[in-house]
């Protein structure tokens, strides 16, 4: 059933080409059921016969980890000129809530801090890190609905200079949707979201989705490149899984659009794994700080924002 706004019929008048757009987006999980079934079949075929990756992030040798969200290893390795050794991992989950409860759940890691602008951290239990420092809040500061690459980097470098002895774990939201160029933003308003992914319009093509996945992908690489000249300590840059941008899933052939989970496809599980080496920092475990409580309600919001909820 279609959930008309307040004041529709108003709207509809003011501008009726956006009312249309709505009707659609409102008609678009019905009209893709029956693929968002075949998904599912698929998904209980990666479940019974492969396996997400072993990584266990926590346990390799870094003083700052920069996990790129939704960040392909081809990607990556086609455009980047941070200094280090890129290699590859794989992943233990095929979208972030899996990343986080295979790496941090039921788990404490006292000698860190983990500043996120990831909303599923959330749901991360209060004593799990040192200190968490959430930048959800910062989404509000633009149009595009995501926390910007400069400002968890801005937020990175506070937190080095006020923890000296924490490993520190900085969690970008980019090259994940929304896109941030100009071009990805008219991308992104042109998604269509439907099972907790998007899906392209006739008017977008894979060819365009590539180009905003990149464009983003280059804008938080550029943030990062200066955020690694100025830190200390060993870096690495990961990812917490992949991006599907088109291609055929399996057993049944669909295209796969996003990062759905338990879906194990190499695109989704191959990440980077760039090693930048430096002196290694002095790191001590501490109690946890009390202030790293992430508000549910702005999660939520913004999990509902990027089509989860």
């Amino acid at each position: 059933m279609i959930q008309l706004p307040d004041n529709a019929l108003r709207k509809t008048m003011a501008d009726p080409s956006a009312a249309i757009e709505y009707v659609k987006s409102q008609l678009y999980p019905i009209y893709k059921k029956p693929y968002i079934m075949l998904r599912d079949v698929n998904k209980l075929y990666y479940r019974n016969f492969e396996s997400a990756g072993s990584l266990d992030v926590m346990s390799e040798e870094w003083d700052t980890l920069i996990l790129l969200d939704a960040c392909r290893h081809d990607y990556i390795s086609d455009i980047t000129n941070l200094p280090g050794k890129l290699e590859s991992r794989r992943s233990p989950g095929s979208m972030s809530r899996q990343f986080m409860e295979r790496s941090f759940a039921g788990r404490k890691f006292h000698d860190t801090v983990y500043v996120t602008a990831n909303p599923f951290a959330a749901g991360l239990e209060k004593e799990t890190f040192h200190d968490v420092v959430s930048l959800i809040d910062d989404q509000n500061t633009n149009d595009s609905r995501a926390v910007p690459p400069a400002v968890v980097s801005r937020k990175v470098r506070e937190i080095h200079n006020k923890y000296p002895q924490k490993r520190v774990i900085a969690h970008f939201m980019q090259p994940h949707e929304p896109f941030l160029s100009d071009f990805g933003q008219k991308v992104s308003r042109r998604l269509c979201w439907a099972g907790n992914q998007y899906h392209l319009p006739n008017d977008i093509s894979i060819t365009d989705l590539e180009r905003a996945y990149q464009e983003n992908l280059e804008l938080v690489l550029e943030e990062v490149y200066d955020l690694v000249e100025e830190i200390d300590g060993k870096i690495v840059v990961s990812a917490d899984h992949g991006e599907l941008l088109g291609e055929r899933l399996y057993p049944i052939p669909i295209r796969g659009f996003e990062h759905p989970a338990s879906i194990y496809e190499d695109e989704l599980l191959e990440v980077p794994w760039l090693i930048i080496d430096g002196p290694r920092r002095s790191v001590t475990s501490d109690p946890p700080n009390s202030s790293g409580e992430i508000a549910s309600d702005v999660a939520q919001k913004r999990l509902e924002d990027l089509g989860y909820v």
